[in-house]
């Protein structure tokens, strides 16, 4: 029940109260006995609370204060307390120690950023790449980058895709830039070196615009001479005809194929505009509502809720590629007498948003997060009866990365799917 401590103290109290007890019966002095007792008693207490008073500013790492009882009790708990936090405290510092060991041998540059965007700490790569130097801790990171790229990207950061840039330290390397936050509103920022990424990324890239540009022109000879056999009468047109018109339709999907390559190299390269523009999309969709009808032959419903006025900055034509690809694929993808709703909307915390929604078959979850790849397909036999590339929402994605955007996919077997894509506030511009 009781400590040890506790227990000495408690007998120890006992045995001298009988003997103050016995001394008083036999002196019968019963109240200076026991006054003497009481400030003999606190007297003692006022010492060994003294003793430890001592002991612990020393930061009790001498021995026990000379005393016994509670008062030793208590010295002995502390004692083991304080020696399970030190042995704490060392582990906690050896790992510490071996994190920042680790992080200096990353190749990447890794710094440490507070509440005001001030250094705090970097890895031994931030030293070549960015030339930090000791003296920069406490430093604002605006003031040592100060080309205008990071300095939008710093004051926007959060979940957005990362940076790249060329513009570090005038150097011809390519870095991908990403801000992360962590621990009550520190940041991270981390720089990784991605020139041979992008080198090779850019020879695949112009492999497949060099490609399709050489194969656009045979192509369409081929096409060209594959419509006269169709349309010229011979005599044995009824036993080629079938194998002809197969083949002109295939011709012409690998022209549609060979037109989206081109589009998706555009894409990547950057080189669709030089400068963005008020696109008036409430004007865009109404032709588009239009077109949809058309395609759908009045096989589907169309919902259409527009908001009039909302207005973005950017590029035009890929931005009619976008709404005109989610569109076209509700349409191909949704059985006869479906629902598909289309609505451009404000949305007070993203900005201006977009979304197409249908009662067509439905994704299976596990093929959403690869939609975006070129080529993927879900059904390969459905999307080839329906005309599809492959590569409409590649194309869509690479546009929306343009803006600052990205596609959310929401879909359920045999109940529908939803597409949506928001643009920052930034680039609203109502009219």
């Amino acid at each position: 029940m009781f400590s040890n401590g506790v227990k000495r103290e408690l007998t120890w109290f006992v045995v001298t109260l009988w003997a103050l007890l016995f001394f008083c019966w036999v002196t019968n002095l019963w109240i200076e006995g026991l006054i003497a007792y009481l400030f003999f008693y606190l007297g003692r207490n006022v010492w060994s609370m003294r003793k430890f008073e001592k002991w612990m500013d020393k930061g009790s790492k001498g021995s026990f204060p000379p005393s016994s009882g509670f008062w030793s009790e208590l010295s002995y708990l502390v004692s083991k307390k304080q020696r399970a936090l030190e042995t704490h405290a060392d582990i906690q510092l050896y790992k510490s120690e071996q994190f920042k060991a680790a992080s200096m041998l990353i190749p990447d540059a890794i710094v440490s950023l507070d509440q005001k965007n001030r250094i705090e700490w970097f890895n031994a790569s931030s030293q070549s790449i960015l030339n930090l130097r000791r003296q920069d801790i406490g430093s604002s990171i605006e003031i040592l980058l100060r080309f205008p790229e990071f300095i939008q990207y710093l004051k926007q950061s959060g979940s957005q895709t990362p940076l790249i840039t060329h513009s570090l330290n005038d150097s011809n390397r390519i870095y991908n830039l990403e801000i992360l936050d962590y621990y009550e509103n520190h940041k991270l920022l981390i720089i990784k070196d991605i020139t041979d990424l992008y080198n090779l990324a850019q020879i695949r890239r112009d492999f497949i615009a060099n490609a399709s540009h050489e194969l656009r022109t045979p192509l369409t000879v081929l096409k060209g001479y594959l419509e006269v056999m169709v349309d010229t009468p011979g005599p044995h047109q009824e036993m080629w005809l079938p194998a002809l018109t197969n083949m002109e339709d295939q011709s012409s999907r690998m022209q549609l194929i060979i037109e989206d390559l081109l589009t998706l190299s555009k894409m990547e390269s950057e080189t669709i505009a030089t400068r963005d523009e008020v696109v008036n999309v409430p004007d865009m969709l109404s032709k588009l509502h239009h077109d949809a009808v058309q395609l759908s032959q009045g096989k589907h419903q169309f919902e259409f809720s527009i908001e009039g006025g909302l207005c973005i900055t950017g590029y035009k034509e890929p931005l009619k590629s976008v709404f005109t690809n989610l569109v076209t694929n509700a349409v191909r993808y949704t059985p006869e007498g479906g629902v598909i709703k289309v609505v451009w909307f404000t949305d007070q915390n993203k900005g201006a948003c977009f979304m197409v929604q249908d009662s067509g078959i439905g994704i299976a979850a596990e093929h959403i997060p690869r939609l975006t790849e070129r080529f993927y397909r879900v059904d390969s036999a459905r999307s080839r009866a329906t005309g599809g590339t492959g590569l409409g929402l590649a194309i869509v994605k690479h546009i929306l990365e343009r803006h600052s955007s990205e596609l959310k996919i929401e879909s359920v077997v045999g109940k529908g799917s939803t597409f949506k894509c928001c643009f920052p506030s930034r680039k609203v511009a109502c009219i």
